[in-house]
């Protein structure tokens, strides 16, 4: 392909990623909330929001993928875990936390904004059957994701669910699922500023997500430990719009909320959110770290 035709359909599909409710960006981020979990927890009966995760695999285990003070501060502390299985469904997975394990890299003495803060919490194997009898897919870590996309276009979207956009109650909870087009050329990767003993293997990148967009949440408290995913867009032999999804990080800080990879999750991110403006993702406690 010459790159005048390539220069033609990059502005084809740029038109079609930032047109007002874009009917391409609602499809990308249905097709990712498939992988994205919103989790509440029970505590003495009352439910509340407490935070997102991604439905990843790695090998013959299965995981949620999410921010380790997700798990610390929210879920290990609980008296269930519930994730709702279907839209519009009352069907709801729950655990109790003594029936799963986390792995995490070690909580320093100083933990901050720079983490690390990343957790795979393992679903028991007789438990995967209530997310795949219901259609719902693991991201699968330990698989080699490649394709040759000869005129494509590089876009990411951010998914969570954000307690502003949910409807919680002492008795019920129904949260609302969010994937958030990232304003594009706005990533600033800062891990060379950090000393090593702080950035350790992780990465950090700046991005923006636009809180103009239609139904954006002004807050993004419940979005601590959503993906944020590299989706490449391009057209196939048809002619018809194709993607390409890859699982970049896990969010957890916000200004800045951070992206860091697991070993199988190629880069992560830190983020500003809002109006092109810094923003707070989680209210913080006297030592800056993320409630």
């Amino acid at each position: 392909m010459d790159r005048s035709a390539c220069r033609k359909i990059l502005a084809e599909i740029e038109e079609l990623v930032l047109a007002s409710g874009s009917p391409l960006c609602w499809r990308i981020a249905r097709e990712i909330a498939d992988y994205t979990v919103p989790f509440i927890v029970s505590i003495d009966d009352q439910l509340s929001p407490s935070g997102t995760g991604t439905l990843v695999s790695f090998r013959d285990s299965h995981y949620f993928l999410t921010a380790t003070h997700v798990w610390e501060r929210a879920l290990k502390k609980s008296d269930s875990i519930r994730i709702p299985l279907k839209e519009n469904s009352p069907c709801r997975f729950a655990i109790s936390p003594k029936e799963v394990v986390s792995y995490s890299a070690p909580i320093p003495a100083r933990w901050n904004e720079w983490g690390p803060d990343i957790t795979l919490i393992r679903i028991p194997p007789e438990r995967v059957g209530s997310f795949t009898a219901v259609g719902r897919p693991f991201y699968p870590l330990s698989m080699k994701r490649e394709i040759r996309i000869d005129c494509g276009l590089e876009t990411t979207f951010l998914m969570g669910a954000p307690a502003l956009r949910g409807t919680f109650t002492t008795e019920s909870a129904i949260p609302e699922l969010q994937g958030m087009n990232v304003v594009q050329d706005t990533e600033r990767y800062s891990s060379t500023e950090l000393p090593s003993e702080l950035r350790m293997q992780f990465d950090f990148v700046d991005v923006l997500v636009d809180t103009t967009q239609p139904d954006v949440a002004a807050n993004f408290e419940g979005v601590s430990g959503g993906g944020l995913w590299k989706v490449y867009v391009f057209k196939g032999p048809d002619e018809e719009t194709q993607t390409f999804k890859v699982l970049a990080g896990v969010a957890f800080w916000q200004i800045g909320p951070r992206f860091e990879p697991a070993r199988s999750v190629p880069r992560t991110a830190e983020y500003r959110l809002g109006s092109l403006r810094p923003l707070r993702l989680e209210r913080s406690d006297e030592n800056g770290l993320a409630l």
